[in-house]
C-alpha cells in the first residue's frame, strides 16, 4: 500500500520513506551513542561540575541564579541546568546516563532536522545520508554523549535555520510567522548557553541574504518584533536572575561572560588559524569531502543554488566570527556540523548523479582512505595504561580492509558505494570505541571511588574533610552530597593540620610526594585512585 506523498522542492517523498529514514536514525543513533553513556562515569572536570551546579539549583531551590559551593556560576544561564534536574527526577539519580540523556536526545533531534533540512535541498537518499553522515563526524559524537549544553543549544539553532529558510522560500502570507517563530527559538538557544544562540543564526541569515542580494527580505522578517519576541524570552529569565543576584552577579553575567570571552579572553585563548586547522581534524573523513564542496561552489560561483548558498552562509559565518573571538573551543563550532554534513551530501549528490567531475569524489576519497590506513599503523599499544591497540583490533582489521576495498572501489569506478563504505568504517570505530576503549577509559579518571571512601568517613563522623589543590572540590558533592573545601597553599595546609586533631585530605600523589616528610608521622595513606590520595590525620 502506497504511502501518502508529501512534496518537498519537487521531490515526491512518500509518507512511509520518511517515517522510514527516522526509525533508521533513531536506532543508528542509538546504537552508536547509548553504550558510551551506560559505560562510564561522568568525568571529574566539567561534567561533575555542570551536574553539581544543577544539583545545589535542587537543593538551594534557586532556579533563576545558578550557583556552584554557594557562590555564583555566571558561566552559563540556567536552562540546562532545569533541564538536568527534571531528568535526574524521572531516573531519581544523577547517574551518568540521566545526565548524558539530555544530550543524546538533542543529538537525535538535530540529526532529524538535518534529515528534514536535505529533504527541502535533495532526495530522500542523500538527506538520510548527510544525517548519517552528520552522526558519525567525531566532534558531534563527542559532544552527543557528553554533559554540556552545547548540544541543546544546536537543536533551537537549527530548528530556528530551518524555519527561517522555509519562511524565506514562501511567498505566502504565513512567512512572517516563520520568521518570528526563528527569532523566538533564538531567545531559547541564548537561555540555554549565552550569546552564540542569536549570534549564529543573526549572522547565517545576513551573509546568506547578502549572498542573494536580497537585503530587502529583512524588511520582510520585521526585524523590530522579531527582536521583540527575542528579548522577552531572555528577559523573562534575565530580569528576575538580575533582581535575585544584585549587581555582582548582572556584571558578572552580562560583562564579564559576554565581552571578557570576546576580547582577550580571560579562557581558552587561541590564535586566529586555530579552527582551520582543528575543525578538518574534528569532521574527519568528512572534510576530505567538505574542502572538495567548497572547491566545487568557487569553481561555479555563479551557478550555485539557492539551497547552496544557505549551506555555504550557514557554516563560513560563525567559522569565521568564532576565529576572529579571542576565546576558542572546538565545541564552539558544533552549530555549524549539520552545515558541513548537508555540503557533504550535496558533493555526494552532483557526483554520483553525473552532474559535475568525479574528481571531486575520488581526490578526497582516496586520500581519506590512504590517510585512514596510516592511522591503523600510529595506534599506539597502550596509553593511560589501556591495552588501545588490542581493544581497537577490530577497529584495525576493519579501517584496513574497508581503505582498501574503497581504493579498490575508486579504481574500477564504483563511486556510489563510497560514502556507505566511509559509514561503515566509522560506525565500527565509535561502536568499538564505545563498548571497549570508554569503559577502561573512565576507569582512568573516575572520582566515584574515592568519593565513597570519603563519604563513610562522614558517616562515622569525621566532618574535616577537605582537598589540598584540588582545583573545585565542591564538584565532587555529586557522590558525595557534602562541598569539600579546597585549602591553596602550604601555610594555609599546615595551619588547618595543627588547629584540627582529625582531618582527611584529599591530595595529588605529585603533592603528597613534596609533604610527605614532613606529614608523614601525622598522616597515613588511607586509600588511593587514579593519583589522588586520601590522608587521614587521627589523634586520640
Amino acid at each position: 500500500m502506497k504511502g501518502r506523498r508529501i512534496n518537498i522542492k519537487n521531490n515526491n517523498i512518500t509518507k512511509n520513506k520518511i517515517l522510514l529514514s527516522l526509525l533508521v536514525i533513531v536506532i543508528f543513533c542509538g546504537f552508536i551513542y547509548i553504550p558510551s553513556a551506560i559505560n562510564r562515569d561522568l568525568h571529574y572536570r566539567d561534567e561533575l561540575r555542570y551536574v553539581e551546579v544543577a544539583r545545589e539549583m535542587l537543593v538551594n531551590h534557586q532556579w533563576l541564579v545558578p550557583q556552584l559551593a554557594g557562590r555564583f556560576y555566571s558561566d552559563k544561564p540556567p536552562a540546562y541546568f532545569w533541564v538536568l534536574n527534571l531528568f535526574k527526577v524521572i531516573f531519581g539519580t544523577y547517574s551518568t546516563l540521566a545526565m548524558v540523556l539530555p544530550s543524546i536526545i538533542s543529538s537525535i533531534m538535530v540529526v532529524i532536522l538535518t534529515f528534514f533540512i536535505g529533504s527541502v535541498f535533495m532526495k530522500n537518499k542523500y538527506s538520510l545520508l548527510a544525517s548519517l553522515i552528520l552522526t558519525t563526524s567525531f566532534l558531534f559524537f563527542g559532544m552527543s554523549i557528553f554533559v554540556r549544553m552545547d548540544m541543546m543549544m544546536s537543536l533551537f539553532i537549527t530548528a530556528a535555520l530551518l524555519l527561517f529558510f522555509i519562511g524565506y522560500s514562501t511567498d505566502k502570507e504565513v512567512k512572517g510567522r516563520y520568521y518570528q517563530l526563528m527569532f523566538l527559538l533564538m531567545g531559547i538557544a541564548t537561555v540555554i548557553k549565552g550569546p552564540a544562540g542569536f549570534l549564529d543564526p543573526l549572522s547565517i541569515v545576513f551573509f546568506f541574504l547578502l549572498l542573494e542580494g536580497n537585503l530587502a527580505e529583512l524588511k520582510k522578517m520585521n526585524i523590530f518584533k522579531g527582536f521583540m519576541t527575542f528579548f522577552i524570552v531572555v528577559l523573562l529569565w534575565i530580569i528576575p536572575a538580575i533582581i535575585s543576584g544584585g549587581k555582582e552577579y548582572a556584571y558578572e553575567l552580562l560583562i564579564v561572560q559576554t565581552f571578557g570571552r570576546s576580547v582577550k579572553s580571560f579562557a581558552h585563548q587561541r590564535s586566529f588559524y586555530y579552527y582551520f586547522i582543528m575543525f578538518p581534524l574534528t569532521f574527519l573523513p568528512w572534510s576530505m569531502f567538505l574542502i572538495s564542496s567548497f572547491v566545487y561552489a568557487l569553481k561555479n560561483r555563479r551557478n550555485l543554488s539557492r539551497e547552496f548558498k544557505f549551506l555555504l552562509a550557514w557554516f563560513w559565518m560563525p567559522f569565521l566570527l568564532f576565529s576572529m573571538i579571542s576565546g576558542k573551543l572546538d565545541i564552539y563550532l558544533l552549530p555549524i556540523y549539520p552545515a558541513a554534513s548537508l555540503l557533504v551530501a550535496m558533493l555526494f549528490k552532483k557526483v554520483l548523479e553525473k552532474r559535475t567531475n568525479n574528481s571531486y569524489l575520488v581526490i578526497p576519497a582516496a586520500m581519506a582512505a590512504i590517510l585512514f590506513i596510516i592511522i591503523t599503523l600510529l595506534i599506539p599499544e597502550t596509553i593511560e595504561g589501556i591495552d588501545l591497540r588490542h581493544i581497537l583490533m577490530p577497529t584495525v582489521i576493519s579501517m584496513l580492509g574497508l581503505s582498501l576495498i574503497i581504493l579498490f572501489s575508486l579504481a574500477k569506478k564504483s563511486y556510489k558505494i563510497i560514502p556507505y563504505l566511509f559509514l561503515l568504517l566509522i560506525s565500527i570505530f565509535l561502536v568499538n570505541f564505545s563498548w571497549g576503549v570508554v569503559p577502561p577509559l573512565s576507569a582512568t579518571y573516575t572520582k566515584r571511588p574515592i568519593t565513597n571512601k570519603m563519604k563513610k568517613f562522614k558517616e562515622q563522623g569525621l566532618n574535616n574533610i577537605v582537598a589540598y589543590e584540588y582545583g573545585q572540590p565542591e564538584t565532587l558533592a555529586v557522590y558525595t552530597g557534602f562541598i569539600i573545601p579546597d585549602i591553596k597553599g602550604e601555610e594555609n595546609l599546615f595551619s588547618y593540620i595543627r588547629n584540627n586533631k582529625q582531618v582527611l585530605i584529599i591530595m595529588n600523589i605529585n603533592h603528597w610526594s613534596n609533604f610527605k616528610n614532613k606529614l608523614a608521622d601525622d598522616f597515613k595513606q588511607v586509600y588511593s585512585s587514579n593519583d589522588y590520595l586520601l590522608l587521614l590525620k587521627q589523634e586520640q
